[in-house]
């Protein structure tokens, strides 16, 4: 559908600059004109083809953090329960907003509510920014829950996700940069330092150690073919992601390596349950139907295998099967998350126990995190010093020898 830039004017005399779709510009204007505005300029965005400078600026000032959007929910829920309407309410969001895509899209949701559409209509119409969970719990609110409520419990969720989500990524991210250092460090004493010292070994003529053959062997053929090792290297890994996100089987493959990792399998399990039972836990507790929030707990697992356990989870509440029946043939779910979904299922106090138990798991992924980077670190210390402590063995080696000769 296409869509239109426009300039409105409220009975007030504030203008507004938005943006919205519609069939025919005519049907905007008219759509505007029963809202109550007066329609001061309107064109049709055409889009052209994007440069490089426009693509550097969409990542570097268009991008929509999940920091933002939780303190989006959490102002708006403030403003709410302070008795500012829905309208005013984001109004003045999109007044103090520095994002302009982020603003221009609270503008469009704020005109689109004028116009007669439900909270839930107008945000549906940006998936890539309020996420499906948001978007169920946001109707669930408006049919009956309370807006102020539900929202309040969507800034509480998003704040938390975001933190388990960055903690898991950090646990990721830091072991590998100090390999990603240490590989570099050790290509450039083979390829640049050592040399240097291989010159002088071969004007001695005199009979080398093993490893100082082998690492003049090893840095010949890296300074040789080290750009072919790269390209194969980096080519192995896009084939490799391609399958993995192309192919269901590499996909599967993949995901049961991980599971099985040592140490980082338990920590991806951990943080996987503990994002279902706070989702779960927390679309329950905003008035959503289990199958929806099964549905959305689906569409959340990035690992097929928990993705595979959640869709059964929802075919078998549909048949009219307990969530803790099925769990007890699921050997990878923690048992201890089957048993407080059973309390939970027999005292209807489930939403509660799931936001209990996540709290217990978002505390063992802490723990796990811990213990990965207590590990990693001296792991990745002690290879560093044998490898290095083997290259300057294969350099000095031979200079002891060429001492020992002269005296």
């Amino acid at each position: 559908m296409p869509q239109f830039e426009y300039k409105i004017s409220d009975r007030e005399g504030k203008t507004t600059t938005a943006r919205g779709e519609a069939a025919t510009q005519d049907a905007m204007v008219d759509t505007l004109i029963d809202g109550g505005y007066y329609v001061i300029e309107i064109r049709e965005i055409v889009k052209p083809k994007k440069s490089l400078s426009e693509y550097f600026s969409f990542f570097f000032s268009g991008r929509i953090s999940r920091k933002e959007i939780t303190y989006f929910y959490m102002q708006l829920s403030t403003l709410i329960s302070a008795g500012v309407t829905l309208v005013e309410s984001l109004e003045s969001l999109a007044d103090q907003c520095e994002n302009p895509r982020l603003r221009s899209i609270i503008q469009d949701v704020k005109v689109r509510i004028s116009t007669g559409q439900t909270f839930f209509d107008a945000i549906s119409k940006y998936p890539e920014v309020f996420d499906e969970l948001s978007s169920s719990m946001i109707k669930a609110g408006e049919t009956g829950a309370g807006l102020e409520e539900i929202l309040s419990q969507i800034a509480k969720f998003s704040e938390r996700d975001t933190k388990l989500i960055s903690k898991v990524k950090s646990a990721m991210i830091y072991p590998a940069i100090l390999s990603i250092v240490a590989t570099m460090v050790v290509i450039f004493l083979i390829t640049y330092v050592f040399p240097k010292f291989a010159k002088v070994f071969a004007k001695a003529k005199t009979v080398l150690p093993a490893p100082t053959v082998f690492l003049m062997m090893l840095s010949t053929f890296m300074q040789k073919y080290i750009i072919y090792v790269i390209i194969i290297v980096l080519v192995m890994f896009f084939i490799i992601r391609w399958l993995v996100v192309t192919r269901p089987r590499a996909r599967s493959a993949f995901d049961s390596f991980v599971l099985a990792m040592p140490v980082y399998g338990n920590l991806v399990l951990k943080s996987s349950v503990a994002r279902f039972t706070r989702t779960l836990g927390t679309l329950l507790g905003g008035g959503v139907p289990i199958i929806k929030s099964l549905e959305v707990c689906e569409n959340i697992m990035s690992n097929v295998h928990l993705k595979v356990i959640v869709t059964s989870l929802k075919t078998g509440v549909a048949q009219g099967i307990t969530l803790h029946e099925i769990l007890r043939t699921k050997k990878l779910f923690p048992a201890i998350v089957t048993k407080i979904i059973q309390t939970g299922e027999k005292t209807g106090a489930l939403p509660k126990l799931l936001l209990k138990a996540s709290d217990f798991f978002e505390y063992e992924v802490e723990l796990a995190i811990e213990t990965v980077m207590t590990i990693i670190e001296p792991v990745l210390i002690i290879v560093m010093g044998v490898v290095i402590g083997f290259i300057a063995i294969a350099m000095f080696l031979p200079m002891f020898d060429l001492t020992s000769a002269i005296r």
